[in-house]
């Protein structure tokens, strides 16, 4: 296993050397935003459970673990994940650049131009949040913590 950032709530690559491209993009995003936004912490502390990101145009995906002390980040679907995410890495991107307030709960980003743009990419199915209706509250924290921005 590899940490990818020194925190206080470290990001921890399950499969080490051997992570796909999906799995290191989303542990270099979340080891950031727990350095830069130390208050997603215990955002993070919330999810009960793992949540998948699929990329589809590496045909990779990763699954993140949130436990109490490290977030661990594997490669593939690992467990039962509340929220998946199916998306290339540019809109995986784009999704990581919406602000949300309050943990995800006001999800002020979707009110943007690119977030407009990431509104119609889950209405055309071009992007796909699997728990978006179900687990709501799961979906919009898993935006606030891959987003870079506060």
């Amino acid at each position: 296993m590899t940490t990818v950032a020194p925190t206080a709530y470290p990001v921890t690559l399950y499969d080490g050397s051997e992570a796909n491209g999906v799995a290191t993009i989303v542990s270099a995003l979340l080891g950031q935003n727990f350095d830069s936004f130390p208050g997603r912490v215990r955002l993070a502390r919330k999810m009960a459970r793992p949540v998948t990101i699929v990329s589809t145009d590496t045909e990779s995906a990763c699954t993140v673990v949130f436990k109490s002390d490290e977030a661990v980040v594997f490669n593939d679907v690992v467990g039962r994940p509340s929220v998946t995410v199916i998306a290339t890495v540019d809109q995986i991107l784009d999704v990581s650049q919406l602000p949300m307030k309050m943990g995800g709960l006001i999800p002020v980003g979707f009110f943007t131009k690119r977030g407009l743009r990431v509104l119609k990419e889950i209405a055309t199915r071009k992007l796909v949040v699997k728990g978006l209706f179900t687990h709501t509250v799961a979906a919009l924290r898993t935006i606030a913590l891959v987003s870079v921005v506060d």
